[in-house]
């Protein structure tokens, strides 16, 4: 099995516990798996959490793409200093911005429920209260990924994508030590 292709399988299990673990999701929430010949460069061998409104507009983040460098690296001070975990490449649209996925009780800003209690951070404002007081378990993404109405129907129907619609169905496997998967932690 490719390196590549083995990260996206390892990438897997938290996030589909996440799914699993937050009961039965919004039912415009999925994950896109890439299917061998994907022609867009930008998702070949991915997989991206997916949400889509009643436009059809899809917006989401690639999982299973962290890059070398950590937020401690690029960005310097104290405030930074605890977010060691790997960036990840959240998909081609915006690419310089910077974009979390996160799990908590309380929405702390704007952000797009993609299940109960794990939302996805798109702007600016949310983004830095999150750095300021992180919850337990995010990931930060440089850039995201996003669909236009219909873009992604035609893909799916084009044969570009595998779409697993009810992710708790799948199980979870678990963490180190038989702790259970997770979202990775801020470092707090």
């Amino acid at each position: 099995m490719k390196p590549s292709r083995r990260a996206a399988f390892l990438a897997l299990p938290a996030w589909f516990l996440a799914a699993a673990v937050c009961a039965q999701g919004s039912p415009g929430t999925f994950f896109l798996v890439a299917r061998p010949g994907m022609p867009d460069p930008n998702f070949r061998e991915s997989v991206v959490l997916v949400t889509q409104d009643e436009r059809a507009q899809a917006t989401g983040v690639i999982i299973n793409r962290p890059t070398d460098r950590s937020l401690a690296e690029l960005l310097p001070g104290e405030r930074f200093k605890s977010f060691t975990e790997p960036i990840f490449f959240g998909g081609p649209v915006a690419l310089q911005g910077l974009f979390a996925v996160f799990r908590a009780d309380k929405l702390p800003g704007e952000a797009v429920t993609m299940l109960p209690g794990l939302y996805l951070a798109l702007q600016p404002d949310t983004i830095d209260a999150l750095l300021n007081s992180p919850p337990r378990s995010i990931r930060f993404f440089a850039g995201y990924s996003g669909w236009a109405p219909g873009q992604l129907r035609g893909e799916i129907d084009r044969g570009d994508w595998h779409m697993v619609r009810r992710a708790s169905a799948i199980r979870a496997d678990a963490g180190p030590a038989g702790e259970p998967a997770r979202l990775t932690s801020s470092g707090r």
